[in-house]
């Protein structure tokens, strides 16, 4: 073939008529060639000769460019296939650019631009949504899709759809409705998809998060007052009781002075109140009780520290103990953090307590102040005597039923050990004791009637000795799903705006870490992606400066998601290949509003440029 197609030019140029063509003829010539030629081309484009590469002496950018376009005109010689006749073209999903098969899910095409999608496997919509909008008969991919109330393009991180009847709207344009579920980013259904299934939406006082509308209240109180109140610790003290004890412990201080020689008057016995002796067969049940009644307790020569008869049960107690020490290990099916409400989360890791909290197989830590003991009783004691009702620190931001508190590790060394040894339960590394010092705390807390309870928390330290703007994260096991962490991520970052700095977090992350980083990381990137589609260019700069993350991340980002390429030695965004098909749940998530976060950075000697990457070293 290829000694074929050259032989007809060599006799047109060795002929005379061929010298006395006119140019435009050798144009026309050109452009008239045979089939065979122009196969033969293709043949030589699938083996390029050594002569066609660039010589040594060419610029190092410029055989880059000869080769990457040399591999896209391979490329596209391969995947170019004649059909033959009868034959139809196989549908090409827009996302994966896989071809349909015959065990894949069917295929959704779009309304508007026509595009196919894999409704389940790429845009990853859950079961119930995806079985809706296989029943549309009109459906708006990602790229194509708009506000059902203002029309205008959804590019923010407080979206929301309809699983129902699959519509969406801004987060400031979404009507009531209803989630059966309490986790952020559940299914949730419209007002006009409540009337069809016939559910009730009620009006409630108070508006939660706009990307994720709560249940109504009375769904609420049937889940507190159901399955939550089962987890709940149950306070069988009585008052009249109490009083007993109260009176028993009197009694023995009186018989502790008359046993020392500092009271002459002989400690009359106890006899019990009137509600005391209507409860005479609880008292008998118990044969503890009896074992510290004091009234008949003989007086000792000596000067006594303690009540002879607690001496002499301290004793045979410390002896049985010894005895039923056990070699195995204490809790060998884990240890359990049982925290505020009673809520039980396994430990994933050894604690770093001492004994006997480090032994015990279930720990239990007050919601407010996070003293923890090994004994429920002791934590019902505590929470009588304890007057915290928030973080020890000052409040920075407050939003949506959600608090932020600053605590300074060296002002509320004892609140900060504390919260580092309960974050030891979930976290490998962690921060103990001393070293808290050098760290501030940013405390995440729900609003409850109770109080703030807290639901998790990052560090951060004062002088980073690396460019870091988070060390430690972490979101307490019973309250996530909820969104919590992004939140804590968020913060993070603004916080290093009001700084005009940029960072990023405390390397090695964990695995947990690194699935919430990249979830942060794909929304904030798409959000901005959305928002600039009509744009001529982007940079990594401007990306940088409005979302404060670090370049080196989004660049990691966009090459771990396919949406950035690399052409001619020039990085390319793929805007509306790769970026706009993504689904509006990746950019879902809790946000910091700026307007309600009242923070000011500590004074820096230097004068930094906002228009310019700033880092923390």
């Amino acid at each position: 073939m290829g000694k074929n197609s050259t032989k007809p030019t060599s006799k047109a140029n060795s002929s005379p008529e061929g010298k006395a063509m006119s140019p435009m003829k050798t144009q026309l010539l050109d452009d008239q060639q045979t089939p065979s030629s122009s196969s033969s081309k293709r043949k030589n484009l699938r083996k390029p000769s050594t002569d066609d590469t660039p010589s040594s002496s060419e610029p190092l950018s410029k055989k880059n460019r000869l080769d990457s376009t040399e591999t896209a005109e391979e490329d596209n010689t391969r995947r170019r296939r004649t059909l033959k006749h009868g034959e139809v073209a196989l549908p090409v999903c827009s996302f994966c650019k896989e071809d349909q098969k015959a065990d894949d899910e069917p295929l959704k095409e779009c309304s508007e631009c026509k595009a196919k999608y894999h409704i389940r496997k790429c845009l990853r919509y859950k079961e119930e949504f995806a079985t809706n909008i296989l029943k549309l008969n009109k459906w708006f991919c990602p790229r194509c899709v708009e506000c059902d109330s203002c029309k205008g393009y959804i590019g923010d991180p407080s979206n929301i759809e309809c699983t129902f009847c699959c519509r969406a709207w801004h987060g400031s344009c979404a009507p009531k409705g209803y989630s059966p579920s309490g986790e952020f980013d559940s299914d949730w259904y419209c007002i006009a998809c409540c009337r069809v299934k016939g559910i009730k939406i009620w009006h409630t006082t108070s508006i939660s998060h706009r990307s994720h509308p709560s249940a109504p209240v009375k769904e609420r109180k049937t889940k507190r007052g159901g399955a939550a109140r089962k987890d709940e610790l149950e306070f069988e003290g009585d008052i009249d009781e109490l009083k007993d004890l109260l009176a028993k412990r009197d009694l023995t201080f009186e018989i502790l002075n008359y046993e020392a020689g500092f009271s002459s008057k002989k400690p009359l016995p106890y006899t019990p109140t009137s509600s005391g002796k209507k409860n005479k067969k609880k008292q008998q049940k118990s044969p503890v009780r009896e074992e510290f009644d004091y009234s008949n307790a003989e007086r000792s020569p000596d000067f006594p520290k303690v009540v002879r008869a607690d001496l002499e049960l301290f004793k045979a107690t410390k002896s049985e103990a010894y005895q039923q020490t056990p070699i195995f290990n204490p809790h060998p099916e884990g240890q359990f953090l049982h925290f505020g409400t009673g809520k039980a989360c396994k430990a994933i890791y050894s604690s770093a307590y001492e004994e006997p909290l480090h032994s015990s197989a279930h720990l239990y830590a007050c919601k407010f102040c996070l003293h923890t003991t090994n004994l429920k009783e002791d934590l019902i004691v505590h929470w009588d005597i304890c007057n915290a009702k928030h973080p020890p620190g000052t409040e920075i931001y407050r939003n949506d039923g959600l608090a932020f508190f600053e605590v300074d590790g060296a002002v509320q060394k004892k609140y900060c050990q504390d919260l580092c040894l309960i974050s030891k339960l979930f976290i490998a590394s962690k921060t103990l004791y001393d070293e808290v010092e050098t760290f501030k705390f940013y405390v995440l807390c729900e609003i409850t009637t109770e109080g703030y309870v807290i639901v998790g928390y990052f560090s951060k330290e004062k002088n980073p000795s690396k460019n870091n703007n988070l060390s430690c994260l972490l979101v307490l096991p019973m309250v996530q799903k909820m969104g919590y962490g992004r939140l804590l991520i968020d913060m993070s970052y603004e916080l290093s705006r009001l700084e005009m700095r940029i960072g990023h977090p405390e390397h090695p992350l964990s695995d947990l870490g690194i699935l919430a980083y990249r979830g942060y990381w794909r929304s904030s990137l798409l959000c901005y992606i959305r928002e600039h589609r009509n744009y001529d260019r982007l940079n990594i700069k401007d990306m940088c400066l409005a979302t404060r993350i670090a370049p080196v991340d989004i660049v990691n980002q966009l090459m771990l998601d396919n949406m950035i390429v690399l052409k001619g030695g020039v990085y390319s965004i793929k805007i509306g290949k790769r970026a706009l098909k993504f689904p509006l749940s990746q950019c879902r998530r809790r946000f910091v509003d700026p307007s309600q976060l009242f923070w000011k950075p500590k004074p820096s000697a230097e004068r930094l440029d906002p228009t310019k990457i700033n880092n923390y070293v």
